[in-house]
């Protein structure tokens, strides 16, 4: 079945965004919600207010007062709607074939699923972030066609090292991140004070964030780096500048020829906080 509205597949930046991105394709398709920030009961009173309904719901409910129960337990409330609950804290290894059982059970329809999820933070408070990011790519690839997709909430409990990853899985975002810090102000004066700079971080920024991450020595300059992807040197030097130059890293003082950089002042979460902050701003 080919719907009006393609599935979406997208990190949505708050719960307000993220319901609304879901009411938005739930329309003529499934609804797999992942709850770990509110009850089966409160999420359902509020979906029901939606006018956009889904053919089918299942719930998988993670909050706490399942602690004590079987470890999992579904039960059918109606022909449209099933309910699980899942002992935390989670493990996604337990979490996957239980999604599994919904989406496989579904697919003889000719309906499509919209996967939500409601908390990645949340998610994160049980899992290490390399578990979660398997799962979201199990996830992105298992429902990945025209009639399914992909809502996951980056909350507030979401750091944004993690939500930068998260992001780069998805690809597509909605909304936009909410700061405690300048990081908006930072790079819209970089933009004003050095388009070129400016120009280099806003395109390779997630390369040079996944570069630090494999560093492996306290000084580097960026042709000792491994971006993982076809970036030069020079655009990978660029872009650290622009992190040196917005308070993520800095520049060690005493060499010759290329910048060399110390690590041991790099901030993980400043720097991802940056960049999201860019992808924010207007082209």
């Amino acid at each position: 079945m080919t719907l009006g509205v393609d599935g979406p597949e997208r990190l949505a930046f708050g719960a307000k965004r993220a319901m609304r991105e879901l009411r938005e394709h739930a329309a003529g398709r499934n609804v797999l919600a992942v709850l770990t920030d509110s009850t089966a009961d409160e999420w359902h009173r509020r979906w029901q207010r939606s006018d956009d309904r889904a053919e089918q719901t299942g719930i998988v409910d993670c909050f706490e007062f399942s602690r004590g129960a079987a470890a999992t337990q579904t039960t059918v409330v109606n022909d449209d709607l099933a309910v699980s609950t899942l002992e935390r804290p989670i493990e996604p290894d337990q979490l996957r074939p239980l999604l599994e059982r919904y989406l496989g059970g579904w697919e003889s329809g000719q309906n499509g699923t919209v996967v939500y999820i409601d908390s990645l933070g949340e998610l994160l408070a049980d899992a290490d972030r390399e578990a979660i990011e398997e799962l979201l790519r199990w996830l992105r690839g298992r429902t990945a066609t025209e009639e399914s997709g992909l809502v996951a909430t980056a909350d507030a409990d979401c750091p944004p090292r993690a939500t930068a990853a998260f992001g780069s899985i998805l690809e597509e975002t909605a909304g936009q991140p909410t700061y405690d810090t300048d990081a908006p102000t930072a790079v819209r004066r970089l933009r004003m004070a050095d388009p070129t700079t400016f120009g280099y971080f806003r395109s390779y920024w997630r390369d040079a964030l996944a570069a630090l991450e494999r560093a492996d020595r306290s000084f580097v300059q960026a042709g000792q780096l491994d971006a993982g992807t076809d970036i030069s040197s020079r655009m990978l030097g660029a872009t650290l500048s622009a992190f040196a130059r917005l308070d993520a890293l800095s520049l060690r003082a005493d060499t010759n020829g290329p910048n060399r950089y110390d690590l041991r002042s790099y901030d993980p979460d400043r720097a991802a906080e940056l960049g999201l902050a860019v992808d924010a701003l207007p082209e």
